[in-house]
């Protein structure tokens, strides 16, 4: 049962059961059914009036709820001629009360975002949808706008590289869909804006509010933060989190000198592991000894200390820690890759490329050097700000994911949002097969391949998910040399990859992809691929976490349809060699070809994914603790 207490201090309303919240849903559609399509608007309209005049926007009691969400129920089917079922009726109303729902893959998440929309719009303060690609924010804003216009409700969509004017518009709707990220450096241009009026002059907010908005000369483009609802919650809230979105702009002041980048990774090859720097397996971090700070010194001196001497922008030492960086630790097509003479960057969790951003410090300058692409110039920090701290800003947040189970305490604890866990439409029909283990890559590559090719003869349909760009290729040789037909998707796609993701559940279709590939696309197997079993997922290697384990297995068996899903490991895996070398050697005394299956093995790995985890919430921490030093820091520079 939903019985979360609204924040609102209204005292009108209480929570009600979900009995009572369905039923009083129908019987309003019912007397709705009859009416024409301007009834409904006038209808939104008439209770939006009510709480126009609200000092902020608050979640609703969920029986003050019912008529708005009869008229989205209603406006849905008549513009989509879908119907949203109870599940994800009581999905919404968990976010209209400010929580996360957690509902399953496959369960119907876009439709159900109608309601907290609906609820918020109500305020008529502004909404902001944020979900995790610039794809999805369009494909949503194009589904759902004409429900949300047949009830009078305004929809906006701001997009990466709309111009100023385009994005206030987006804004000044009633509801505006974006990217997570875009969001936010959106809040940042409007920091920008801002910092570069100086001081207002005297009357100037008496002139704004007697002539508007349109007599400022700069005006902001995001009128609030007064609602948002987060597709993919655990994406942006957990995985992107140990990530700041910071905004650059132009380069540092000095031309480049490439010759410093050049020097410094000559440097770099020339230092010894263990002796000269020390490189954090588990967390990914390298620093230089006081013995390899020494030797960087007197190397750069014997090659050429003229160059080294031109343009350094940070300490020697630095430059030479970012080419080990960018040797030891910067994997090609795992995290980045090289096209057109750029590198470009790939995000560690989703495998999507992002050709806009570039790492800080010098390290982008490093990898470049590394991969003898054109060294380009450094890009000035001009704002930043965590996603932690952009999002805490709004009054009324709230989000869905089919994985936010087992990270409830930090949801609660940095966002104060409650998880509600909504139980399926139709029960699973999945079956869960057990972790292969394999002595090397090899061996599991040849299982793998054995394995797609008995399903294929029998047409049932195949997805193999890769944690990296990498993997996928490996996986799709493998495949070709076997002669099994079969598509890549990698992360370079956003619409193709949604079109063809989609079909991946036909009878007969092998599909190789990166974890997150079509991510918030739906994969419905077709009747003969059903009859032989449904979609079997793969994994080609445990991830860091279970959560995105969880997210990939989802794939199959949606909406009580058969599947079936398999993770192989072996003692090469990333995950086993960084987090728990004594495993790997383990793995590497088994014997057979086809690898097996052992619960000890199983324990180690869960053990494993739960000491990357709290890695990773480290680096979160860290990010949330390096904004408020910095908060501190700029207060005290006055």
């Amino acid at each position: 049962m939903i019985n979360i207490q609204p924040k609102s201090k209204r005292q009108s309303g209480r929570p009600i059961s979900d009995g009572r919240l369905l039923a009083g849903i129908h019987s309003k559609i019912a007397d709705l059914k009859n009416t024409s399509d301007a009834s409904l608007s006038e209808a939104f309209g008439k209770i939006r009036t009510t709480y126009e005049s609200e000092a902020s926007s608050q979640a609703l009691p969920t029986n003050l709820l019912i008529e708005p969400f009869a008229l989205a129920k209603e406006s849905l089917s008549r513009t989509t001629k879908m119907s949203a079922y109870d599940v994800q009726v009581l999905a919404g109303m968990a976010m209209a009360q400010g929580a996360i729902a957690e509902m399953q893959t496959g369960e119907g998440k876009t439709l159900t975002t109608i309601f907290p929309i609906v609820a918020f719009a109500l305020f008529g303060r502004g909404v902001h949808v944020a979900t995790v690609n610039a794809y999805l924010a369009e494909r949503d804003f194009e589904f759902l706008r004409p429900a949300l216009e047949l009830l009078g409700i305004s929809v906006g969509l701001s997009q990466s590289g709309a111009s100023t004017e385009e994005k206030a518009q987006a804004y000044a709707c009633d509801v505006t869909f974006s990217t997570g990220y875009e969001l936010g450096f959106d809040f940042l241009r409007d920091q920008i804006a801002m910092r570069s009026r100086g001081v207002p002059r005297l009357g100037a907010q008496l002139r704004r509010n007697l002539f508007g908005p349109q007599s400022d000369t700069n005006p902001k483009m995001q009128r609030g933060f007064a609602a948002a609802i987060i597709d993919e919650v655990d994406s942006v809230f957990i995985d992107e989190a140990t990530t700041p979105l910071v905004l650059s702009a132009g380069a540092l002041g000095s031309k480049i000198n490439p010759d410093i980048y050049l020097l410094a990774m000559s440097t770099a090859k020339q230092l010894t592991k263990d002796h000269h720097f020390t490189i954090d397996k588990s967390e990914k971090s390298l620093t230089l000894t006081a013995e390899g700070v020494e030797e960087s010194h007197q190397i750069r001196d014997r090659l050429n200390s003229q160059a080294a001497n031109v343009g350094l922008l940070r300490p020697w030492q630095l430059y030479v820690e970012s080419a080990l960086r960018a040797q030891h630790i910067m994997v090609r097509d795992v995290n980045y890759v090289v096209r057109e003479d750029c590198i470009e960057i790939v995000d560690e969790y989703t495998g999507r490329i992002f050709s806009d951003r570039n790492w800080r410090d010098g390290l982008h300058q490093a990898v470049e050097t590394k991969e003898g692409v054109t060294i380009t110039e450094e890009r000035k920090t001009i704002a930043r700000i965590s996603r932690q701290r952009y999002f805490q800003r709004y009054s009324i947040l709230c989000g869905m994911t089919g994985t936010a189970d087992g990270h409830q305490r930090e949801l609660k604890q940095c966002y104060r949002l409650p998880v509600v866990i909504i139980a399926r439409r139709n029960q699973s029909k999945r079956v869960d097969l057990p972790t292969r283990y394999f002595n090397s890559v090899e061996n599991k590559l040849a299982a793998i391949a054995s394995d797609v090719a008995d399903r294929n003869k029998k047409g049932q349909p195949v997805l193999i998910g890769t944690r990296t760009i990498g993997q996928s290729l490996m996986v799709s040789e493998c495949l070709a040399s076997q002669g099994t037909k079969h598509q890549v998707l990698n992360g370079i796609q956003d619409q193709d990859e949604a079109s063809l993701i989609a079909v991946a559940g036909h009878d007969g279709c092998v599909t190789v992809a990166t974890n997150m590939a079509g991510r918030g696309t739906d994969i419905k197997p077709n009747a003969a691929a059903i009859a032989s079993g449904g979609l079997h997922v793969i994994g080609f290697e445990k991830n860091s976490s279970l959560r995105i384990d969880r997210q990939l297995l989802g794939r199959a068996g949606r909406q009580g349809d058969p599947g079936s899903s398999q993770f192989f490991v072996s003692a090469e895996d990333d995950i086993v060699i960084r987090f728990d070398p004594k495993l790997a050697k383990h793995l590497q005394q088994i014997k057979s070809r086809d690898g097996s299956t052992s619960p000890n093995f199983d324990r180690r790995m869960s053990q494993i994914q739960k000491a990357a985890e709290k890695v990773s919430w480290q680096s979160r921490q860290d990010v949330m603790r390096e904004e408020l030093w910095l908060d501190k820091v700029k207060q005290a520079a006055g």
